[in-house]
């Protein structure tokens, strides 16, 4: 099965796009699931979150790929919630225009710095990237705007983040960098990481009211105990 899923993507990769729709329309229909994300940390996330008073708040997705599928945000979504999402596959951001009307769509990419980067496509779009290190199926290349967190949150009234998820495949530090005006308003904060020294580096961006409470397979989830402190239920 998977020489023959290999054989799909590699040969008809234009099916993919047919495929992505029809997952999207289905979850959008069915009942609620207990949870959509690949580990199971939106559901984690999402019990953390009914502890505090986020009346105001939205989340913020860099990197959210699918609005449904391997989505770390879809079950707040489907939960009552509203956010950002940040993905600069425009296949992809069209999907979330159409399936979660709610939301603010942005199809740029996050860094620490503001320019115009080459993107690489993957056939399988979840291992897309802006970095030339990734090992991945390269389906096409565009150039395509980045900017910090802080400079594409300026505009839009967002006085807390109730979770800030962060997978760029490969820039995660860089958008960390790019985001310190944006994660002191940050209640939690789920970013994933490949080695241990990824996890060292993004400690050391990170101030001391950053606490790890959990780690779901790859994924890191800190808690900003200063937050937590002014938004207790």
């Amino acid at each position: 099965m998977s020489a023959f899923k290999d054989f799909l993507v590699n040969n008809f990769s234009f099916l993919g796009k047919y495929k992505r729709w029809m997952v999207a329309f289905k979850d959008s229909l069915f009942s609620v699931r207990k949870s959509y994300s690949q580990y199971g940390e939106d559901a984690y996330i999402a019990s953390i979150l009914e502890q505090y008073n986020l009346n105001n708040a939205m989340y913020v997705d860099i990197g959210a790929n699918h609005p449904t599928d391997i989505s770390n945000t879809y079950l707040l979504y489907r939960k009552g919630m509203q956010g950002v999402v940040i993905e600069p596959n425009q296949e992809l951001i069209g999907l979330f225009r159409r399936f979660r009307k709610r939301d603010i769509p942005l199809g740029i990419g996050c860094s620490n710095i503001s320019s115009v980067l080459k993107f690489n496509i993957s056939k399988t779009p979840v291992l897309s990237s802006f970095s030339d290190n990734r090992d991945i199926n390269v389906y096409k290349l565009m150039y395509l705007p980045v900017m910090k967190l802080d400079q594409a949150l300026s505009s839009i009234q967002c006085p807390v983040i109730s979770v800030l998820s962060i997978d760029v495949e490969g820039l995660n530090k860089e958008v960390l960098e790019g985001s310190k005006d944006s994660l002191q308003k940050t209640l939690l904060l789920c970013i994933e990481y490949d080695t241990p020294e990824e996890k060292l580096d993004f400690e050391s961006l990170l101030d001391s009211n950053f606490e790890l409470i959990n780690t779901v397979h790859c994924n890191l989830i800190y808690l900003n105990k200063k937050m937590a402190a002014h938004l207790k239920a």
